[in-house]
């Protein structure tokens, strides 16, 4: 039979395109042409790749995969225009272009330029977690999107619980979102339009307003606190951020930031208000419950606080800094419940750099500038500490009634303990300080010391023990500039020197027992987290120290501190402490992929701490009871301090400390506190602070601690997740009040997170609400 012409032309133009099919499923490359006019080579592999129009069109089936670089495309199905470097996609659409991650049911990409259009599409950011979506974006040059009846969320699922709702929006990823005449949605329903609005949608650090916060108290009105950041580089930023208070007025503040180097940061900020409340006389002082004696006619208020700490190009020299500057006394008390409050600041001043500034209620503000230097054997440093009397000025004491001591400067030089240079194989050792200051205030006695104390010590180590004594000599210079004693000096402040003999010895032996106790344990799979208690080790540990200080008297010394107040003393403190250790041994789990089986475990930790400590005070014994006419008993035995730390189960801790008084024939002091915790569930901790009969002891011991009893208990609940509650109580029995209460309820979404606080003391009640939203800044 003749096979036609036509029909033999038609068999071998089927027979190519199978021919073509059949290469094409191995893969292919495609090139396209960029804006540079540069080759750019794409990777084609599907299931099935054919071409048309003299291989001017290629079509992909299945599973179709384009990569070029870290760039992906993924659809069911693609079309590729060679002329025009353009692809369609269409089917389970996912691509990954310019470190974005987008999906669509359908979309048209230029290869060349990467740029196009997705209809139904979805743009997803890992970090912040943001959904981007429309019924058609647009793909511009870089990193720039257009959106049609966008819609924008944090939310996971179809049905977000809020959402940003708009006709048309921009988004430039690592920039900002543009929304033009969105509506707030909740649950796909809209609630509130929002005509413009511009969010930092970036992981990179850039300038933006950073999420607002505001409540309400009873001594400042309604506040709202919004921050702008502002970062420098990648080390430095600044943040501004006002204050309005419904009461108050306006703060401004700032707040700078720098970390260069892993040894190298700072922290520094500064608050301003003119308030719009002064304090002219005593009946409104007495209102503020802080001072009733002290007055604040200053409308002009600020407080500026930081730190920083950096070392040399010799790390041996280190440098720190502290600055604590306030208007007046009552600044940090009266605005510590906003943001930019006392309590915040200690938080990231502690966080950072270890150290915290004086107390919230403490009037006096140090600021300081210290360096240092290590040797081998000894160091230095070298102090500037200027000591700010917040309760000076405005209506109060004139600056030049001022008795605050300022050390300007100060100059320290330390021998580390270690054996005598030259006579290393003698066990003896050398310890010393030596500083010389400068003291200068406004009114008072100031001028320079010198104080010196060398030390020897002979450890002495043996098999029931170590003993180690040491002896040495204080030797105290004056230079005093202006003599003008303090009322309460002893004498008339013109002394030049003084000599102190040093004389001190510890003593610490142990004796301790281990208790194996028998293991059922198994290491396997089945008993992978199981644990036993296999050892006890019950350890007796008996100490003893004894200071002995002689020489001159402190008559006519200018006291400036603790080292001019260095008395006579004899004084011997015997402790014994009992420990209980334990060994827990638990199954953990292997690797099966690499063959290795579950083992045993083994930890220790403590069971029980108990000290038992008692003084004796021979001075206190010989001292005359009677002075200036008054009878005052010897009481040379300290109080008898028990101490405990308890864990007898998982979960469960217990402290306690008690202080008996031989005199008073009764328990004076107890601090006890009990914790639970139990993981996924919460934790309850509750304690007692009690004190009492403490003015006579305040006499004769020289005790500043006065009567108290208080309760104080902190609740947290966190099994009835999405929710989370907080409470703390403190009761105060002696003038029988709640002294503090507040609570915290926090819900957790997995897109946002809503935070309810309110706090009630004598001084103010405050309440705070926030609304935290992953990925987001305002």
């Amino acid at each position: 039979m003749l096979i036609s012409l036509r029909n033999a032309l038609l068999f071998l133009s089927l027979c190519a395109f199978m021919m073509i099919s059949v290469t094409g499923a191995e893969g292919a490359t495609l090139t396209a042409t960029n804006e540079d006019q540069e080759v750019v080579e794409w990777q084609l592999n599907a299931q099935k790749v054919s071409t048309f129009n003299d291989a001017e069109v290629i079509e992909a089936e299945g599973n179709v995969v384009l990569q070029h670089g870290n760039d992906t495309l993924q659809a069911d199905f693609a079309r590729y225009y060679i002329a025009t470097n353009w692809v369609y996609l269409s089917g389970n659409v996912k691509v990954h272009m310019n470190d974005d991650d987008l999906t669509a049911a359908s979309a048209e990409f230029d290869l060349g330029k990467k740029v196009g259009w997705l209809r139904d599409g979805k743009i997803f950011m890992a970090d912040p977690h943001l959904y981007f979506s429309g019924s058609r974006i647009q793909k511009n040059w870089g990193d720039s999107y257009s959106f049609r009846n966008a819609k924008i969320t944090a939310c996971d699922g179809d049905r977000p619980a809020w959402s940003f709702e708009t006709d048309n929006a921009k988004l430039e990823l690592e920039g900002y979102a543009v929304i033009n005449g969105a509506d707030i949605a909740i649950k796909d329903v809209p609630i509130v339009p929002v005509p413009y609005m511009v969010l930092p949608v970036k992981t990179r650090r850039e300038a933006g307003l950073l999420r607002p916060k505001f409540g309400t108290t009873t001594r400042l009105g309604f506040w709202y606190y919004q921050p702008f950041f502002l970062p420098i580089d990648q080390e430095r930023d600044i943040t501004f951020d006002g204050l309005y208070m419904a009461d108050r007025g306006f703060m401004p503040g700032i707040e700078l930031r720098a970390r260069p180097s892993a040894n190298t940061q700072f922290w520094g900020r500064f608050d301003w208000l003119d308030d719009a409340k002064k304090v002219t006389n005593l009946s409104e002082a007495s209102d503020l419950d802080f001072d009733s004696t002290l007055l604040r006619t200053n409308s002009n208020r600020y407080w500026a606080r930081g730190m920083f700490n950096s070392e040399f190009p010799d790390p041996r020299w280190k440098v720190r800094a502290d600055i604590d500057y306030v208007s007046d006394q009552d600044y940090l008390r009266e605005f510590n419940e906003t943001p930019s409050g006392f309590d915040e600041s200690q938080h990231e001043l502690e966080s950072r750099f270890g150290r915290t500034l004086n107390d919230i209620s403490d009037p006096i503000r140090t600021s300081r500038l210290l360096f240092t230097r290590d040797w081998n054997r000894v160091g230095g440093a070298l102090l500037g500490e200027y000591n700010q009397n917040s309760t000076i000025g405005h209506g109060n004491e004139d600056a030049s009634e001022d008795t605050t001591l300022q050390r300007l400067p100060e100059f320290d030089f330390y021998i580390f303990k270690n054996r005598m240079p030259g006579l290393e194989n003698i066990p003896l050792t050398l310890t010393g300080d030596f500083q010389t200051v400068q003291f200068e205030r406004n009114e008072g006695t100031k001028g320079n010391r010198i104080d010196a104390v060398p030390m020897l010590g002979l450890p002495l180590v043996t098999g029931y023990g170590t003993i180690t004594p040491e002896v040495g000599v204080q030797q105290v210079w004056y230079n005093t500039a202006d003599v003008d004693p303090l009322p309460g000096s002893i004498g008339d402040d013109t002394r030049t020197a003084r000599t102190l003999f040093r004389f001190s010895v510890d003593g610490y032996s142990e004796v301790a027992r281990v208790y194996q106790m028998d293991s059922s344990l198994k290491a396997s799979e089945e008993t992978i987290g199981e644990s036993e208690i296999t050892a006890l080790k019950h350890a007796i540990q008996p100490r003893f120290q004894y200071n002995h200080v002689s020489g001159s008297t402190r008559k006519d010394t200018p006291e400036y501190d603790f080292v001019d107040r260095i008395d006579k003393e004899r004084e011997l403190t015997v402790s014994l402490v009992n420990l209980i250790t334990k060994r827990v041994e638990t199954v953990a789990p292997g690797d099966k992929e690499n063959g290795v089986a579950p083992s045993i475990k083994k930890d220790y930790g403590e069971l029980m701490w108990f000290r038992v400590l008692q003084g004796y005070d021979f001075e206190e014994n010989e001292r005359d009871p009677v002075f200036e006419g008054d009878y005052w008993e010897n009481r040379p035995w300290s109080e008898l301090e028990a101490e405990l730390r308890l864990y007898p189960i998982s979960y469960v801790t217990w402290t306690s400390r008690s202080f008996y008084n031989y005199y008073d024939s009764q328990i004076n002091r107890h601090d006890h506190t009990l914790t639970l915790k139990a993981p996924l569930y919460g934790s309850f901790t509750t304690g007692v602070d009690f004190r009492q009969n403490l003015d006579e002891d305040m006499r004769f011991a020289g005790t500043d601690i006065t009567d108290l009893n208080t309760w104080k208990n902190t609740l947290v609940v966190e099994f009835l997740d999405p929710i989370q509650f907080e409470m703390y109580y403190e009761y105060d029995f002696e003038s029988n009040e709640t002294f503090e209460q507040s609570y915290t309820v926090s819900y957790n979404h997995q897109c946002f997170r809503l935070i309810f606080y309110a706090s009630f003391t004598p001084l103010e009640d405050s309440y705070k609400f926030y609304v935290e939203i992953p990925g987001l800044t305002f």
